[in-house]
């Protein structure tokens, strides 16, 4: 089995956990060492079905053979996270709920999760650190960047670009072609019918800027 650590131990991290138990159940492939996280005041004696908090990810030092699921959401704090932990020799795991769906000719990048029911259709790309959560679909022809995070029940429609550090909120869906920029976000529940610059928030069927 591969020792894995959970950086993260927010309720994105034990939903992780628990991925992690559902792989478990249909094969042995991970030992949860613990957690790890800044947060340590507020996470005061945490404990996760027995899975505890070993230590700051600030000062961390990995061991030999560890591997890392990461299991912060927010694009910009990912980004941050993970170029300290690689600055460290720290690996990164991708890691597939048993019930995601990937299809012929896509390319996956490292540290990558996709939780329950997620299904990517072909020729698509996905770059490093991108979460895909529960019930995400993603067209043919998408391509994620870097660190995107979109959350549950969205629609990512064929050849959608999204840049890099894009947060897409819960039940959002693009029109196919659109392209969302750099650190763009767009709100939950949105339609998103055009392009979105860089840097701006969007929100609203269909979506318009808001920031």
């Amino acid at each position: 089995m591969t020792d894995l650590i959970i950086v993260g131990a927010s309720g994105f991290g034990r939903e992780v956990l628990q991925m992690v138990r559902d792989i478990n159940a249909i094969h042995e492939s991970y030992n949860v060492l613990g957690f790890i996280d800044d947060n340590l005041n507020a996470l005061d004696n945490f404990e996760c079905g027995g899975v505890k908090v070993l230590g700051k990810i600030s000062d961390w030092k990995p061991i030999a053979d560890e591997r890392y699921a990461l299991a912060i959401a927010a694009p910009k704090i990912k980004e941050k996270v993970v170029t300290k932990l690689l600055s460290q020799g720290c690996e990164f795991e991708t890691i597939f709920h048993p019930s995601s769906v990937v299809k012929d000719f896509t390319s996956i990048g490292e540290g990558v999760i996709f939780f329950a029911r997620v299904g990517v259709s072909v020729n698509v790309e996905i770059g490093n650190f991108v979460f895909l959560n529960s019930d995400v679909g993603v067209g043919h022809d998408a391509k994620i960047g870097d660190f995107c995070t979109v959350m549950p029940k969205c629609n990512i429609s064929g050849a959608t670009v999204l840049g890099r550090c894009v947060n897409v909120g819960a039940m959002a869906a693009t029109l196919p072609g659109v392209k969302a920029g750099d650190y763009s976000t767009i709100g939950m529940n949105s339609a998103v019918i055009r392009n979105v610059e860089a840097g701006a928030t969007v929100m609203g069927v269909p979506a318009k800027r808001i920031l």
